[in-house]
């Protein structure tokens, strides 16, 4: 595990560098504009690199007579979402489009038989809420939404970098505890490209991510969250709050964007972290307060799967609680920026 780990650190790393590269026709440059935090022209498509190494240690894995992914459609679905990522950073597709093929990956992905999805009632029920021919829905929207919400996610120095680092790797201990090598293995190296990809992308930012690695990150969670499920090595609880700091900040986004009629497939800057960054906080306090969190959330989960039904039904409401005091810190940190600059 650990020469195929250093391995994909090492090639992301050098691989991330080499895209940073004037000239390289691989590369796009990421212009500042009204919706973005950014204030110079950067260097874009880095995780091109993410994406080729993953490629790369799935074909050495076939080689082995094995595989990262659960069947050869889940493999075409994750290289139709970087395929349509990669031309949308080179030059934008229309959204109906990259959701036709967000769909169709999402198919490739469940219809594969990788959705058996029950939802945990703790404290409520002692036996999981079945979906029945309803799994095959819940799961098209999570992949199709953990798709997306990866790739709206991606709009600040360090930030999708640390998630896939923290959410992954935090995967990748539940799966190991639980004896399950083969997830544990798939989930540390999306967690070592990652930090391979950060040495370049952390505060301040030499290099963005792009859509050609957010969005098929997104869709590895959705992938990873089925598979933990399937082999009953993760409750569907624990990966969800793992990568809560960005569900729960794109969800609640949405959900506000909604509410007051904007056009929500447009680029903003109203995220909860944009926020914060705006704030005052700038893109490297920001990074650290978020990979505080995620740090937060990796314990939790950890600790959620010792507990019993009723003590993991009282761990949820604390998190919804801890979600909403964060939220009306935001509030307060907005507040008191716009007295120190009214001043």
């Amino acid at each position: 595990m650990i020469p195929l780990n250093l391995g994909i650190f090492l090639f992301t790393c050098a691989g991330t560098r080499w895209l940073m590269g004037a000239g390289n026709w691989f590369r796009t440059v990421a212009e500042p504009n009204h919706r973005s935090l950014h204030k110079k022209s950067t260097p874009s498509g880095g995780g091109l690199a993410i994406v080729v190494g993953l490629l790369l240690i799935e074909v050495w894995q076939r080689f082995q007579g094995a595989s990262f992914f659960p069947n050869p459609t889940a493999l075409l679905g994750f290289v139709l979402v970087a395929a349509i990522s990669f031309l949308d950073d080179r030059r934008p597709i229309r959204s109906s489009v990259r959701l036709a093929i967000h769909l169709a990956a999402a198919f490739c992905l469940v219809l594969g038989g990788s959705h058996e999805l029950a939802i945990p009632l703790p404290g409520i029920s002692d036996q999981p809420l079945d979906l029945g021919w309803l799994a095959i829905p819940f799961a098209l929207i999570l992949t199709v939404w953990f798709t997306n919400l990866y790739n709206f996610m991606d709009g600040m120095d360090g930030f999708a970098g640390g998630m896939t680092v923290f959410g992954f790797g935090g995967c990748a201990v539940l799966a190991w505890s639980s004896g399950d090598v083969s997830l544990a293995l798939l989930c540390s190296v999306i967690a070592t490209s990652g930090a391979g990809f950060l040495c370049w992308n952390f505060p301040p930012a030499k290099i963005f991510m792009g859509d050609v690695a957010a969005a098929p990150l997104g869709y590895l969670v959705a992938m990873v969250t089925f598979l933990g499920v399937k082999h009953q090595s993760m409750d569907l609880w624990q990966p969800l709050i793992v990568f809560s700091p960005f569900w729960v900040d794109a969800t609640a986004t949405l959900i506000r964007r909604l509410m007051k009629g904007d056009r929500i497939w447009e680029a903003h800057r109203t995220h909860a972290y944009q926020r914060l960054a705006n704030a005052g906080w700038g893109h490297r306090k920001t990074a650290l307060a978020e990979y505080a969190l995620m740090a937060t959330m990796v314990g939790v989960a950890w600790q959620y799967g010792k507990l019993g039904a009723s003590t993991r039904l009282l761990v949820l409401g604390g998190l919804a609680l801890l979600f909403l005091l964060l939220w009306v810190a935001l509030r307060a940190a907005e507040r008191g920026h716009k007295k120190r600059a009214s001043k």
